[in-house]
Parts: C-alpha cells; sequence; structure tokens
C-alpha cells in the first residue's frame, strides 16, 4: 500500500503518535489494555475487517478506563490522543495541526485496518495468524515487567547503578515493590 510506504506520514508522526498512546495502556483495574491491531497483544477476534473494525471503534471510542497515576477521573483512548504542533513537528502544516487528533485517529484506523488486511488475507488458515501473535505475545511480551525485574535481579545484582529507558511507569511501581526498590533509589526523568 501506498500508505504504508509514505514518509510524509512518518516524519508528521501521524500513525507512530496515536499508537506511542493507544497500543497498550497500562489501567488502574483493568489492568493491561491493548488497541485492536496486529502489532500488539490484542486478544479479541480480529478474524475479518467487520469484526476487527467493531472491536476497534469500540475500543477508541467506548471504551472508559482510569489510567495508572491520575485522579479517579476516566477517559477513552480517542480522548487521551494529543495535537502534534508544528513547532515540534516541521513537516505537519498549520491546518493540519487544527485537525491533528481526528486526522491521527483515521491515519490510526488506516494503519491498524491494512495490516489486518494483509494477514487474514495471506494466513492459508483462518484465524491460524492470530494463533501465532498470542503465542508469541505470551512468550515475549506478557509478564515482561516480572521477567525484567528477574534479570536485573539476578545479572545485575552487584551494579551500583542501572540505568532503564522508555520504562513504563506501571514498571516503576513493580521494581518500587520489590528487593530492587529497597536496594536503589528509582527515579524518573519528569515527562
Amino acid at each position: 500500500s501506498g500508505f504504508l510506504k509514505d514518509k510524509s506520514l512518518g516524519d508528521k508522526r501521524l500513525t507512530s503518535m496515536p499508537d506511542r498512546v493507544t497500543n497498550t495502556i497500562n489501567t488502574l483495574s483493568q489492568g493491561v489494555v491493548y488497541r485492536p491491531t496486529v502489532i500488539n497483544c490484542f486478544d479479541g477476534d480480529m478474524s475479518s475487517m467487520r469484526k476487527w473494525w467493531r472491536e476497534w471503534k469500540n475500543f477508541m471510542f467506548n471504551f472508559t478506563l482510569k489510567l495508572q497515576g491520575t485522579s479517579s477521573a476516566v477517559t477513552r483512548p480517542a480522548a487521551m490522543l494529543q495535537k502534534i504542533k508544528q513547532s515540534k513537528y516541521p513537516a505537519i502544516t498549520a491546518e493540519e495541526e487544527a485537525i491533528s487528533i481526528p486526522l491521527q485517529t483515521l491515519c490510526q484506523a488506516i494503519f491498524d485496518a491494512i495490516l489486518v488486511h494483509i494477514v487474514t488475507t495471506v494466513s492459508p488458515t483462518p484465524g491460524k495468524w492470530q494463533t501465532l501473535r498470542l503465542q508469541m505475545c505470551e512468550a515475549l511480551n506478557k509478564r515482561k515487567d516480572e521477567r525484567t525485574k528477574a534479570i536485573l535481579d539476578n545479572s545485575y545484582a552487584d551494579a551500583d547503578v542501572i540505568f532503564l529507558q522508555e520504562a513504563a511507569a506501571a514498571f516503576l511501581s513493580v521494581v518500587r515493590s520489590s528487593s530492587l526498590g529497597s536496594r536503589y533509589i528509582v527515579g524518573h526523568a519528569a515527562s
């Protein structure tokens, strides 16, 4: 698809920014939730475009969640998107900045739809790709915090200083409440 090859979408962050915000969300009461897409551990039914689209719209616009580290307010994934500013991303035009939230939503939907179309079209057995993806998620993504903490505990037990980059706030909570939290000062950069 020309959409996937369009460099300007990357320069403008029209798919990467909403993906960063809605791909995998750590919530207070529902645990980790995932946007219905091929590129994460969403475990709902994406066996057809119709089923995926129903899931995607429901998640983005109807699904309510309470984020970790926030007040008691609830939000929806679509409401988490933020304006993409031309001052930070010069490739975006003033007009695109003005409509950047709905534009991001549209671009994310197109991106996710293309991926679902690809895997449902090329999969020799209907649904087989979902089974394989979920097996990979189980092996590589689920319990990632536990495994990362175990590596830090075992392989770096003698380290005086450990720096982690791109660590989720939920992981910081795991570390603080573990033996690592009693051995190290666990800080984080200001947003």
